[in-house]
């Protein structure tokens, strides 16, 4: 029987993983993939998941695959004028900064730790498909690509299986995620093909209307992270999908030349449909969600994968606690205890994105307010807006 059976190899679920079994937790993994192609292109590691991922000791190889944004920079798209530039403080000794990198790079960093764990097992090609309350824990079963299904027993399972997640079906929770009319396109840029000011460590921010975009440095620089947010009329299929660049060349329409510069040396793109979905319940019995699957959260703030390292870093901190406590019968009352810790922050955090997807996209006039308040915010103003966010600390 294995204590903890977690669903999903993606950043939250390694992410518990490793916090668990570097508590002496055994852990099993089942992942339904049989590559760990980790979809996407950059990511922003914030303050207070970087803090975790140092706790964990993976803070060197984070360093190592990262740049440190020096200032964050927002803009108009049409015609670039500048609204606000936040330098970044530097980083004094001991204290945990931002970082970008390209998302397969954390997602192998988080791989090769888990991978050196003895009590880390894995059960790939494995997808979660059912599972059943016992009196001393759960019965799991696990599909197989070929169809063929594999039953085994657990102490309690953690569901990191995203935003379309089983096992948050599997607490009753059978809510659809809903499309939000907006689609991400992604790509990554070698950084010798743009402009020096291109280049910059710094996380580029350009507002318009019914569109953004942000840019920054990743790969130790080597590589240029472009997201352009689009409004989309209806959803198309597949989690990511290749992006034809012809649908979007009216989307240069306006922008800066050194935007259009970047667009137009794009490799190619691949392209999400973004959905929403209200948070989950985080816990029921032995079952507990984390990251997607417990509360999706849009990329207006960056703080998806940030939040579901949170959330791993409190779902560890309460299980060992409660097993150290009364063993594996506390297992229920501490993913009821995380579910606590957890819901009221998530879901702020998730209805600030929300704030800021609609913010981000307003067309004259009132675009014309926006720009005000963020010159009046000024950078000051603007961190103390989000302190509440990077300012997190885990627990223990």
């Amino acid at each position: 029987m294995f204590p903890i059976l977690i669903a999903g190899a993606g950043i939250g679920g390694l992410t518990a993983a490793i916090a668990l079994a570097r508590r002496g937790i055994p852990v099993a993994i089942a992942e339904k993939r049989t590559r760990f192609a980790e979809a996407g292109a950059g990511i922003q590691v914030s303050p207070n998941a970087g803090r975790v991922l140092e706790a964990l000791d993976l803070g060197i190889a984070l360093r190592r695959a990262a740049v440190r944004p020096e200032a964050l920079a927002i803009s108009r798209w049409q015609g670039g004028a500048p609204l606000l530039q936040m330098p970044f403080a530097p980083p004094a000794p001991g204290a945990t900064t931002s970082r970008a990198l390209k998302r397969a790079d954390l997602h192998q960093i988080l791989l090769d730790a888990a991978r050196t764990l003895p009590n880390i097992r894995w059960l790939i090609g494995r997808g979660l498909l059912d599972c059943a309350e016992t009196e001393s824990g759960l019965t799991v079963t696990l599909a197989g690509e070929n169809g063929q299904t594999e039953t085994i027993e657990a102490m309690g399972l953690i569901g990191a299986d995203g935003l379309w997640s089983r096992a948050r079906q599997l607490t009753g929770d059978d809510r659809e995620p809903r499309f939000t009319g907006w689609e991400a396109w992604r790509t990554l840029i070698p950084a010798a093909e743009v402009p020096s000011e291109l280049r910059q460590p710094a996380i580029a921010l350009r507002l318009g209307s019914a569109r953004h975009a942000v840019h920054y440095p990743v790969a130790g620089g080597k590589e240029i992270n472009l997201v352009l947010i689009r409004a989309a009329r209806e959803a198309r299929p597949g989690w990511s999908r290749d992006g034809d660049a012809r649908d979007i060349t009216g989307i240069a329409s306006g922008a800066p030349v050194s935007l259009r510069h970047l667009i137009e040396a794009a490799p190619g793109w691949q392209v999400w449909s973004l959905y929403d979905r209200e948070p989950a319940a985080m816990a029921k019995g032995r079952i507990a969600l984390l990251g997607d699957a417990a509360h999706p959260i849009l990329p207006f703030l960056a703080q998806g994968a940030a939040l579901a390292i949170e959330d791993a870093a409190v779902l560890a901190h309460e299980l060992a606690g409660g097993l150290q406590a009364s063993g594996t019968a506390a297992i229920p009352a501490a993913f009821a205890a995380y579910a606590a810790a957890r819901q009221g922050r998530a879901t702020r955090v998730q209805q600030a994105s929300r704030e800021n997807g609609r913010s981000y996209h307003l067309g004259r006039p009132w675009s014309f307010a926006r720009d005000l308040v963020l010159r009046r915010l000024g950078p000051g103003g603007l961190r103390q807006r989000y302190a509440w966010i990077y300012d997190w600390q885990a627990p223990g």
